[in-house]
């Protein structure tokens, strides 16, 4: 076989791969490797990815066969049914954190030691997952995962063992061992033609790279599973036949085709569904009477509707038509859908599925009554500090939830954030919603203009476009700020593009110069909760509440220890320009 990356004209939409592998017990008496892999149906292939996993259980533990094969099913099993919106690393890293966990529970550990009839559950544990045209590599112990490309053969992971002067290596990690799990984790482009293999060191202990590289060199060119499975085998027997002492088992992993597609097949997809027309009251779409028009504007365009069928009232959102040849837009619009119809928490606006088959792009919205925070604000200018602080527990209840699955909102302003005459509030809006699992995805289009209100975005997302949950937390801030202030806590930007001068020029206003009766504490919260350098934020959403809820003391005495430069550097370079004017005029009158 010849593994020289192929050139080819024709367009590939979906990874395509096939696994293959062997595993014998050699000359031991117990067999304590395992292996597992799946390709999954090809929506959760495009969501979770194809999985490939091996174990080899350590010999000195007394449950070693059942570490080994719990380690690899059990991976497999509980990394596929993680939420779709998490990133391939949360999912493999909470699944294997809750894996080491209960083996090492199992183990009957007391203050890290063992005792003599304790059960013993270890093993090592390298699992590699294909997602669009990234592998992912998650190790521990001394399996190893070896790349073949290009007719150079690589080791991707590193042996946690040590070796010992005459005597066999020691393994230094393993699941099992530790209650506080060390990973690595690699991150590789995927090529086609690439062979990956999953060893055991009975496998990569017996052979050298020229005998592997003229295995390798066996394979067909665009082998099937059955040709992986012969050479899996073939691998096994030859590293016998050298002497392995141990379990032996391969697992091979071929990349047939990586997506290729390019942006104006996936635009094409983008428009495979008509925008509807602008429509009126009583027109009707899909079996949706239009009763008012909520919203209309060059973007997109709300409805209250009601299913004709169940007389259920629901808001029908469908984008512009000017907007039609906007893949960016488009991508955004679907996201919100996506996105909507995956979480269900009281202070979230909840997205329906619409009629199936459907010829038209828009999707229903669960109906609320109220009006924005923007409408409520100019309704009620000075709101208690009370209720702004029932407002911030509730949004910052749903921003948790985003945090959970992984989401990041990035457009938080008074406009996507409803509230109803009860005080009870909802965040809508999600075409902005970062989403870690499709962003790991080849066919989503990358932005290059930050996402979000000027006034509110973060300012590392204006600068580096990179947000995160602590972005959200600013854009919360400032909204806190507006809501007791009617101001913003920085001067207003001009312009989207922000140099590195204009961060650093970046200077907070006091709350107090708007409403000086407010206390300090606040002040100081909002200061933390709104700071340009991430760094200074608060680290969690709970934090900020908190500080919000109960006046922190220490921060006010912290405050006023420090030097006035450091409190108010506006008003300390003022007063020293005023003095050396001062001085100035003295001086000239003398």
């Amino acid at each position: 076989m010849s593994t020289e990356t192929q050139t080819s004209q024709s367009t590939v939409a979906d990874l395509k791969l096939c696994f293959g592998g062997f595993s014998s017990k050699g000359v031991k008496a117990e067999n304590q490797d395992a292996f597992a892999a799946i390709i999954p149906q090809k929506y959760e292939l495009r969501a979770k990815g194809a999985v490939a996993a091996i174990a080899d259980g350590l010999s000195s533990a007394n449950k070693a066969a059942e570490a080994s094969q719990l380690a690899v099913t059990q991976f497999i099993q509980e990394y596929l049914v993680t939420p779709e919106t998490w990133s391939t690393r949360k999912s493999a890293a909470k699944v294997l954190t809750s894996l080491n966990n209960w083996l090492y529970s199992q183990s009957g550990f007391v203050d890290g030691l063992s005792y003599e009839n304790s059960p013993q559950w270890l093993t090592t544990f390298s699992a590699f997952i294909a997602k669009s045209t990234t592998g992912y590599i998650f190790h521990v112990g001394d399996t190893r995962i070896t790349k073949y490309r290009n007719r150079q053969i690589e080791a991707i992971t590193r042996d946690h063992n040590r070796k010992q002067m005459g005597q066999q290596a020691l393994l230094t990690r393993a699941l099992g061992a530790d209650n506080r799990l060390e990973v690595d984790v690699h991150q590789i482009d995927l090529q086609p033609s690439d062979l990956y293999m999953l060893s055991c060191d009975g496998i990569h202990d017996y052979i050298t790279k020229p005998v592997f590289k003229e295995l390798f060199d066996s394979l067909p060119l665009s082998p099937e599973k059955s040709d992986l499975e012969t050479l899996a085998k073939k691998i096994v027997e030859t590293a016998i036949e050298r002497g392995s002492d141990d379990n032996v088992t391969c697992l091979l992993v071929h990349i047939n085709a990586v997506p290729n597609r390019k942006l104006a097949e996936i635009q094409r997809d983008l428009n495979s569904k008509v925008i509807p027309p602008a429509l009126q009251i009583g027109q009707k779409l899909d079996g949706y009477l239009v009763k008012k028009v909520i919203h209309a504007s060059i973007r997109s365009h709300l409805y209250l509707v009601v299913d004709v069928e169940t007389d259920k009232p629901y808001v029908l959102k469908a984008p512009s038509a000017n907007f039609s040849d906007d893949a960016i837009y488009l991508q955004g619009f679907m996201r919100e859908a996506w996105v909507g119809q995956r979480i269900n928490h009281g202070n979230v606006m909840r997205v329906l599925p619409g009629k199936q088959n459907s010829q038209f792009l828009y999707h229903l919205c669960e109906y609320l009554e109220g009006q924005t925070l923007s409408e409520w604000l100019h309704d009620n200018p000075k709101p208690s500090i009370a209720q702004v602080r029932d407002i911030m527990k509730q949004v910052i209840s749903a921003l948790r939830v985003f945090q959970r699955l992984d989401l990041v909102h990035r457009d938080l302003k008074p406009d996507n954030i409803m509230i109803d005459q009860y005080g009870h509030i909802k965040l809508i809006d999600y075409g902005t919603v970062f989403v870690a699992s499709l962003d790991e995805n080849q066919e989503t289009i990358k932005e290059e203009v930050p996402h979000g209100s000027l006034d509110y975005i973060a300012p590392e997302t204006l600068l580096h476009m990179k947000a995160d949950n602590q972005s959200d937390l600013f854009s919360l801030g400032v909204i806190c700020y507006e809501m007791l202030s009617g101001e913003l806590p920085y001067k207003p930007m001009q312009r989207a593009e922000v140099t590195i001068k204009d961060y650093n020029d970046m200077q907070y206003r006091s709350i107090k110069q708007f409403r000086p009766e407010l206390p300090l504490w606040l002040d100081l919260s909002l200061q933390k909760a709104t700071a340009a350098d991430p760094k200074l934020r608060y680290k969690v959403f709970s934090e900020f509440f908190a500080d919000l809820s109960n006046p922190s003391s220490s921060a006010v005495e912290e405050y006023k220890n420090k030097p006035l430069l450091q409190r108010n550097p506006v008003f300390f370079w003022k007063s020293v320009s005023a003095l050396l004017f001062i001085g100035l005029v003295v001086s000239l009158s003398n």
